[in-house]
């Protein structure tokens, strides 16, 4: 998995689309890498730094300055000719909040994972409890062996980020074969009391034979 910290992060934006945009009505997103999405399905694994559902663009508007500003009011542009620098970062907040459709996990500073959006996943993760094996342990998995990106804040003292992955059904069967041989290992080393009832379920639920 990609692991990008908003807090280095600085985008170019080429105002030059925006400026010619024709109707008045337009749905504007931007992604992390920069690339703008106008009128256009943004794919679900890209992590979204910039949305404007409704740009409503004054036909008479052909200063670059004035339009970088009005729409990137949040992120402190600086504009250099059609270029607009932005920091993400300084909308980091709103920024988690566009991507909760999306992700997989919210990793919080002060709570860590508490759920996974997927269910088979979060259904995994439950079960799971049960073998010695929790959220953070998977999570750890997910972020070192899948395919995905990991957009966080770090700035070595807080920490907290969320979790967008490629391809869901992969992920799934990745993390289940991981459970399973972190099971195994943790019963090798007698750290599960297979008499528990939660245990005997989660075995079954793994198809896990002891």
């Amino acid at each position: 998995m990609k692991k990008i910290n908003i807090k280095n992060i600085e985008l170019n934006i080429d105002m030059i689309s925006i400026l010619e945009l024709k109707n008045k009505n337009n749905k504007i997103v931007i992604d992390i890498d920069g690339t703008k999405y106008i009128n256009e399905e943004v794919p679900k694994n890209k992590a979204i730094i910039y949305i404007n559902e409704n740009y409503e663009k004054k036909d008479v508007t052909f200063d670059i300055k004035a339009i970088s500003n009005e729409i990137f009011e949040k992120y402190k542009p600086i504009v250099t000719g059609t270029i607009c620098k932005i920091k993400p970062l300084n909308n980091w907040q709103k920024i988690i909040g566009m991507n909760a459709e999306n992700m997989l996990y919210f990793d919080h500073q002060s709570d860590g994972i508490e759920i996974f959006e997927d269910k088979v996943l979060e259904d995994y993760g439950w079960q799971a409890i049960a073998l010695e094996i929790n959220y953070r342990t998977i999570s750890d998995f997910i972020e070192e062996s899948c395919s995905g990106t990991l957009l966080c804040y770090d700035n070595e003292i807080q920490f907290n980020g969320f979790a967008l992955i490629d391809d869901i059904e992969e992920t799934r069967e990745q993390v289940k074969g991981f459970i399973i041989k972190k099971a195994k290992e943790n019963i090798k080393d007698e750290l599960i009391e297979l008499d528990d009832s939660d245990v005997i379920e989660a075995l079954e639920f793994f198809d896990i034979k002891v």
